[in-house]
């Protein structure tokens, strides 16, 4: 493919993958609003926030199976187009029932997304590129997680929750015929009977998937709890540590691009792995000690450290013979599943230790399963590229 076009569908992906992100959290600046609106209690609002992560988790190994059979482009366009009319459907809810089950919906269509989008761009780089290519894409779940978080929370004071929503969707089918225009045809693959199962089976697959669970939930519950906790603790004021919190969102943004570049560079992945991830449980467990005036150097670094991890993860997967890139979308639809589901558990224990032994668990489970990455094929070399 000519180079201005791989752009085109490049710009067309990560544009998806912000909107994507932004449906994925404008609904959060709009919940107290929208419990006083329809008059749910909080344990609804907590129903209603998990619904979209059970549609995201349970529908990822199926959409890497749908992207594989039937080609990345056709599934990614599927899940922006389920995506972005479960927003709308979200926006125009006039109850909690239609309201959860657009949650849900959105969750699905996130997971359509995801991973065949990423099978859309391995084929058009090369492997020394993908690093740098995977970085954009996590940075751009930064940015829309930034967008969703902030611009939408202004949007909700300025109009309502209901048109804020809707616009969020209405964004999304603009992009879907923008994707439809750019992204070229899928290739019809001949299917080999066996070939998907050995690819869910592999061993390097499995050992990323479950080592970088700890970071995963990790990540997750320190996006939940540190506003609460730097409020509770050291009586920070509530927008101030909205603000640090954030900063694991804004660092990433750079850190993605920046490691897997370095990454390709240096025609190195595992390694790109295992420091910035032993970085990232060494962080997460310093903040059960740090005063709030050294977190605003801690949480960016942390942010920064874990893009790195998650952009070479997928940057990885196309690598390995068994997977290649036609079951690359299959792979991390997997690695996704593993880490979200995985993870579940995680804030619960979080909650029940408290501070500050809360957080020298989160660092010690990153750090235990991470050591699972030890003991995968350096993905350079299981290809056969060698480092030369």
């Amino acid at each position: 493919m000519e180079s201005t076009k791989r752009w085109l569908v490049l710009a067309s992906v990560l544009s998806s993958r912000v909107v994507y992100t932004i449906n994925w959290f404008n609904i959060s600046p709009a919940l107290p609003i929208i419990q006083s609106d329809l008059k749910i209690d909080q344990a609804s609002i907590g129903l209603l926030t998990s619904s979209f992560l059970l549609g995201a988790g349970l529908f990822q190994i199926p959409a890497g199976v749908l992207s594989s059979r039937w080609g990345p482009k056709n599934t990614s366009q599927l899940g922006m187009l389920t995506l972005s009319l479960s927003a709308i459907g979200e926006g125009v809810s006039p109850n909690f029932p239609i309201l959860f089950t657009s949650r849900f919906l959105l969750g699905i269509g996130a997971a359509l997304f995801f991973a065949p989008a990423i099978g859309v761009l391995t084929p058009l780089f090369k492997h020394d590129e993908e690093g740098f290519v995977m970085g954009l894409y996590s940075a751009m779940f930064n940015v829309g997680g930034g967008l969703g978080l902030f611009a939408w929370a202004f949007l909700v004071e300025v109009w309502n929750w209901h048109v804020a929503l809707v616009l969020g969707g209405i964004i999304g089918l603009v992009l879907v015929m923008f994707g439809q225009v750019v992204i070229p045809k899928d290739v019809q693959v001949l299917h080999q009977p066996g070939s998907m199962r050995v690819a869910l089976r592999s061993r390097n697959i499995m050992l990323i998937s479950f080592g970088i669970i700890g970071i995963w939930g990790g990540i997750f519950t320190t996006s939940q709890f540190l506003p609460k906790f730097l409020g509770e603790v050291y009586q920070v004021p509530t927008g101030q540590a909205g603000l640090i919190a954030s900063l694991i969102m804004f660092a990433a943004i750079l850190g993605g691009p920046v490691g897997g570049r370095a990454s390709d560079l240096l025609r190195q992945r595992k390694v790109f792995m295992l420091i910035p991830g032993f970085a990232v449980a060494l962080g997460l467990a310093l903040i059960g000690i740090a005063p709030p005036d050294q977190m605003w150097l801690l949480i960016p670094i942390i942010g920064f450290m874990d893009a790195i991890v998650f952009s070479i993860e997928y940057a990885s997967a196309s690598q390995f013979p068994e997977v290649g890139q036609k079951y690359a979308s299959l792979a991390i639809s997997f690695m996704n599943s593993a880490q979200i589901l995985g993870s579940f558990g995680v804030p619960i224990v979080f909650a029940i230790l408290g501070y500050p032994l809360g957080w020298y668990f989160l660092g010690g489970v990153a750090a235990a399963t991470l050591l699972l990455v030890f003991w995968i094929q350096e993905p350079f070399k299981a290809n056969g590229q060698g480092l030369g």
